[in-house]
């Protein structure tokens, strides 16, 4: 029966288990010591705590078990504590402490998802403690963060100094150095539970177990919420022999950070030392092995020798060697087995109950606790604290700060624009290309909320200014003034593929995907003027921004579709990038009387252009519509529609027409005269049939690669034409 309940406890059906164990310790006359524990232990992962620990006193009251014998108590007491206590709630988001140690920031560093560490405390090789990230690299030292973190809080600094300096001497093992340390960490800033915290850690390691519990409790007292203090609290009360309080203070921890791998050996320990019967207290503590059955059956006998001589002598005639031993042993069983069934639990059980119940009380309390940082840091708020967060570029308030890899501060939109023309830092020259091609810019975390606390108006104030700035650079104010994309025609519903990469248009198309409006206007770029300067058509296209690849070094490919028409009046600058006032076109109401004219024509010239791309080779017909998609179908309402049918501008977009007949059909308002005139080229692409191919090459590339600008780039078959 007990072979068959230790199987059904390792298959992880523990209720059924601690069935089979109640069973075979009331049926068996003798019951070992095994068998209980596994009655225990079934009882414990079944969560009935209260009953196990009964069990598990009456086990070691009768015999002595090994301590690694208490682990699936252990295990299953911290889990209910870990589920019970308060909910996890971040206290470090709304402080400006590390977020790993909670104290006032030593050597800042930010890391790619822009919260700063203390440069002793981050690892690259876990996830970010706020948002969950992974550190990949770690930086330099935040210029801007480490002024103002000594501007700020200079004692709390020299403080968070000298303590991380007492932790290196701890990990090298020099304690009494250490200790000198944080006595100095302590001075400057007596009301950091951090600074006690440690040095209570160093005090234990010095053997005095009194000065650590004495730290230890000034820490709980300061914050009762953090459960490291309730941890180096526990740890001295054991080194006192203060088990039960330990036991109360260890489990406060658990409930508290959730973090039960943290404390389950010395809790197992701690378990092991309370429920151990007291006249042996001091015999269970020591570090040696707890003694078998076979050496406590043997030290039985021998004291039963001492105590009857005679009888003894008188048994080792009449048995062998192994008889005597196999006797004795089986005498000591019984015993155990007597001590096993009594009723009668120890006094400690008493008390260990006590303490569990005060845990679960307690944890009422803490739930209902706000919670707090170790160091409640606040920047003061004197007049000319905002200044110390001006941009050095654009010489205003930060506005969504972002820090380098080389440690310095800027506007997101300031350093945009640095890189765009050179991938250095403005400060120090240091090279940005990986970070420029990792894409990991994030606002510093620090920064911004300093911002929001130190200057609210201000920074808000920046906020409007900064969106102003967005929607004037792109016309959005409702006076028809658009940005203007100096390079090709485009067509209503058609793709339009662009390659990205002189500054001015970068600039213009990230205001674009930051204003979240996503649309530009773009006009061909016609032959230079009488001065020289180039000029673009008078008719262009709305692009609809669907998608933006960003390049390594800062150039993107843009995935745009046409959308309206319209006619420029007047141009103008802005930030180097063209703009202009505009009119958006749309084709002429066609009237019932021309309806059945223009069905018919509509009908013959879809027909000629199927007939056409019947003819075009299947690898150009590849390439096409890998770029612009296949031929649309006829929509219903296609005579109301402002621009007409969208396959009569597909067609036109793959169609070898000269860039200024693109720009006079963009232009017309007759849906008729665009028919026409695309049936005109048809009728004369067809009586030329062989310079087809070669035509249509020139606004098609077929190869892999692709010469922009003197620079090649790799593509597969993209359509981009040079910008201006």
């Amino acid at each position: 029966m007990a072979e068959l309940a230790k199987e059904t406890f390792t298959s992880r059906d523990y209720h059924l288990a601690a069935e089979m164990y109640e069973r075979n310790s009331l049926k068996q006359q003798n019951t070992n010591y095994e068998v209980l524990l596994g009655y225990g232990d079934s009882l414990a992962k079944c969560g009935n705590i209260r009953d196990s620990v009964g069990i598990y006193s009456r086990c070691l009251a009768a015999t002595s078990v090994p301590a690694e014998k208490l682990k699936h108590l252990a295990t299953a007491l911290l889990d209910d504590m870990a589920g019970s206590g308060p909910t996890s709630r971040r206290r470090i988001e709304a402080s400006f402490a590390c977020p790993l140690c909670e104290g006032t920031l030593c050597q800042p560093v930010t890391a790619g998802c822009g919260h700063t560490y203390c440069r002793n405390c981050v690892d690259p090789a876990k996830n970010c403690r706020v948002c969950g990230l992974k550190i990949v690299t770690v930086g330099e030292t935040n210029v801007l963060i480490q002024r103002l973190v000594e501007r700020w809080w200079p004692r709390e600094v020299e403080a968070s100094r000298a303590r991380h300096e007492g932790d290196i001497l701890v990990r090298k093992g020099h304690l009494g150095q250490a200790l000198e340390r944080y006595n100095l960490a302590v001075h400057l800033a007596p009301n950091s539970p951090l600074h006690l915290s440690n040095r209570a850690h160093v005090l234990l390691l010095l053997n005095r177990p009194s000065a650590a519990l004495t730290d230890a409790d000034h820490a709980v007292r300061l914050r009762p919420d953090w459960g490291k203090g309730h941890y180096r609290r526990g740890i001295a009360l054991s080194a006192l022999g203060r088990h039960e309080e330990a036991l109360y203070a260890l489990c406060i921890s658990v409930a508290i950070d959730k973090n039960p791998q943290a404390v389950r050996h010395e809790l197992t320990k701690i378990l092991h030392r309370v429920l151990s019967p007291g006249v042996c207290r001091q015999n269970v503590l020591s570090s040696r092995t707890p003694y078998s059955l076979t050496k406590s059956a043997s030290r039985t006998r021998r004291r039963h020798q001492l105590m009857n001589p005679k009888r003894s002598r008188r048994a080792a005639l009449n048995r062998s060697d192994y008889e005597d031993n196999s006797s004795g042993e089986e005498e000591f069983s019984q015993t155990i087995s007597r001590r096993l069934r009594s009723s009668i639990a120890p006094q400690v059980n008493t008390k260990l109950q006590a303490s569990l119940d005060r845990v679960y009380q307690d944890m009422e309390k803490f739930k209902r606790i706000e919670p707090k940082p170790a160091e409640v840091l606040l920047p003061p708020l004197s007049g000319g604290t905002a200044g110390e967060l001006d941009c050095i570029l654009c010489c205003r308030l930060l506005w969504k700060p972002v820090t380098t890899p080389c440690g310095h501060t800027y506007c997101w939109m300031c350093l945009d624009r640095c890189l765009d023309y050179s991938s250095a830092c403005p400060l120090c020259v240091t090279s940005l290309a990986d970070y420029l091609a990792s894409s990991q810019k994030t606002v510093t975390d620090f920064v911004e909320r300093a911002l929001k606390t130190v200057a609210p108006a201000e920074y808000t104030s920046r906020a409007v200014s900064h969106q102003l700035e967005l929607v004037q650079g792109l016309g959005l104010l409702g006076n028809e003034e658009i940005a203007i994309f100096i390079c090709t025609t485009a067509f209503p519903c058609v793709a339009c593929p662009l390659f990205v990469y002189e500054p001015r248009y970068r600039l213009m198309v990230r205001r674009c995907v930051e204003s979240g409006v996503r649309q530009f206007g773009i006009a061909a770029c016609l032959n230079k003027d009488a001065t020289g300067t180039k000029r673009y058509a008078e008719y262009g296209t709305i692009l609809d921004i669907r998608d933006r690849v960003l390049l390594k070094d800062g150039c993107s490919i843009l995935s745009t579709v046409g959308g309206k028409r319209f006619r420029v009046l007047s141009g103008g600058e802005k930030d180097g990038y063209d703009t202009a006032q505009v009119e958006f076109l749309r084709d002429t109401v066609v009237q019932e009387t021309q309806l059945l004219n223009l069905l018919e024509l509509h009908d013959k010239v879809r027909a000629k252009g199927r007939r056409w791309w019947d003819t075009v080779p299947s690898t150009q017909k590849s390439e096409i519509q890998r770029v612009f998609g296949r031929m649309p179908d006829t929509e219903e309402d296609w005579p109301r529609l402002p621009d007409g049918p969208s396959w009569a501008w597909w067609l036109l977009a793959i169609l070898p027409l000269g860039p200024q007949l693109q720009v006079g059909i963009l232009g017309t308002t007759s849906l008729e005269k665009r028919l026409r005139a695309i049936e005109k080229t048809l009728d004369h692409m067809e009586q030329r049939q062989p310079t087809v191919a070669a035509a249509h090459s020139e606004r098609t590339t077929t190869s892999s690669s692709i010469c922009m600008d003197g620079r090649a780039i790799t593509s597969t078959a993209i359509s981009i034409v040079q910008q201006s």
